[in-house]
């Protein structure tokens, strides 16, 4: 037997300090609580894009017909940063999105893949949001730097 093999059996024989309890309290509270934390940053995020699209569109029709529109760099970057607000939009709606999950309550692995499988889905659209809203805002950022430095 390993020395690492007989601290392992040795700390597992050993009973739990408070202090190891409250770390795995702490963790338990972690998963508990991370399907509420990925919904709170989807609602942040939305809150984020509608106040840029806000903006975004401000800076588009600062006048009624705005001379720099007839620029193809200009209107071609800021389609793409329109496009890209609007997926991340719909990506952090994804996170939110209620879904119906048939679980069988007798069967906890069962329980767990579904709420594994339930992580992965906010955690990828989650991170689709928060991608495409970088891309959008840089893409904004170049629009505004194009109408800067353009006149």
């Amino acid at each position: 037997m390993s020395t690492q093999d007989s601290e392992k059996a040795y700390a597992e024989a050993m009973p739990l300090t408070r202090a190891d309890e409250d770390l795995l309290d702490y963790f338990k509270g972690l998963e508990r609580h991370s399907l509420d934390a990925f919904e709170q940053a989807g609602r942040q995020l939305i809150s984020l894009i509608t106040t840029l699209l806000g903006l975004f569109f401000g800076v588009l029709a600062f006048k009624d017909n705005p001379s720099y529109l007839s620029c193809p760099i200009v209107k071609t970057t800021a389609a793409l940063a329109a496009v890209s607000f609007i997926a991340a939009l719909f990506f952090a709606l994804y996170v939110l999105v209620p879904r119906r999950f048939d679980v069988p309550t007798s069967d906890l692995s069962a329980m767990r893949g579904v709420l594994l499988m339930m992580f992965r889905r906010k955690r990828r659209a989650l991170l689709g949001a928060q991608i495409t809203f970088a891309i959008g805002t840089l893409l904004l950022l170049a629009v505004i730097l194009l109408l800067i430095f353009r006149g």
